[in-house]
């Protein structure tokens, strides 16, 4: 998907759960790029800094082929659990240090590596990661916390995804699984999520591979909050809203100026009164690119 195609997009008919809906974006032209991009393996390692900091980590990539880590995404481990603030594509046989954020505010110990890549953090510790703004990522963790009564020795996002009451979380679990087997469907290349009239998220990828291997992560981050019902927009209101939004961070895309990434390809910080987020570009082609609005 070149950035010139993205407006040149479609929506289908939402999947609404617990007060959420998500709606599935297809993407009209000629298919997927032809990235050769793979998915983190045995043979990437995570790790601290020699010297630990808490915004930096290193990634050692020993494949051959590049390999794309998607904003957003925790990481487990290390001295503490952190949140990758942008997409990184890592360049075959290499070591690169990628700009992370902290979720578990308090714990510094621990081992130098990390056990891999984990959850899709939810949208609004997403988005104040893509900002850098460290304060703002801990101040959401606890607000999540908070919000299902977890008490947390280290006030870590990953107590959020754990059991708080095992019947209902497993009701729940089962339900957010029963979802993510219905898709993504065929011609999909990304997701909207809104809380009825609300934009909480878009997340484009420039593959269905990429959506296909990031689908459990995504449902999961949509859904996993403990939601209340919200009273139901009509399905037109909303899904010119989804369109508007999309429309929005297209010409966004188009006119923020892109600088060299951290890694391979092209990164665009996305910042002003109305989106917030990130994208990244490689040889003209996107990989991803994930907004929100910039108040919630």
């Amino acid at each position: 998907m070149s950035t010139s195609t993205l407006i040149n997009t479609s929506i289908g008919r939402p999947i609404t759960k617990f007060g959420i809906s998500i709606y599935p974006v297809y993407k009209w032209g000629n298919g997927d790029s032809d990235l050769t991009v793979i998915r983190p393996n045995e043979l990437v390692k995570i790790r601290e800094m020699e010297s630990p900091t808490v915004p930096t980590l290193v990634v050692e990539n020993n494949n051959g082929v590049p390999v794309v880590l998607f904003a957003g995404e925790t990481l487990e481990g290390g001295r503490q659990q952190r949140v990758l603030n942008q997409t990184v594509v890592l360049p075959p046989m290499s070591v690169t240090e990628i700009p992370v954020s902290c979720v578990e505010q308090g714990r510094w110990h621990g081992a130098q590596e990390f056990g891999g890549v984990g959850r899709m953090s939810p949208s609004n510790v997403r988005r104040s990661a893509s900002r850098g703004m460290q304060h703002e990522v801990w101040n959401e963790v606890e607000q999540l916390l908070q919000s299902r009564a977890i008490r947390s020795n280290t006030m870590a996002l990953g107590d959020f995804f754990g059991d708080v009451d095992v019947e209902a979380d497993a009701k729940r679990r089962e339900k957010i699984a029963k979802v993510a087997s219905w898709g993504p469907l065929a011609g999909q290349t990304g997701i909207v999520v809104a809380r009825g009239s609300q934009i909480q998220s878009v997340d484009l990828f420039g593959s269905q591979k990429f959506l296909d291997a990031m689908w459990p992560k995504m449902i999961e981050s949509a859904l996993g909050a403990s939601v209340e019902s919200t009273s139901v927009q009509s399905r037109r209101d909303s899904g010119d809203r989804v369109l508007k939004f999309l429309s929005r961070l297209s010409k966004t895309i188009d006119e923020t100026p892109r600088k060299s990434s951290t890694g391979l390809g092209e990164h665009l910080r996305i910042e002003n009164a109305t989106l917030t987020g990130q994208a990244l570009l490689l040889d003209g082609s996107l990989v991803h690119a994930s907004a929100f609005p910039s108040a919630i």
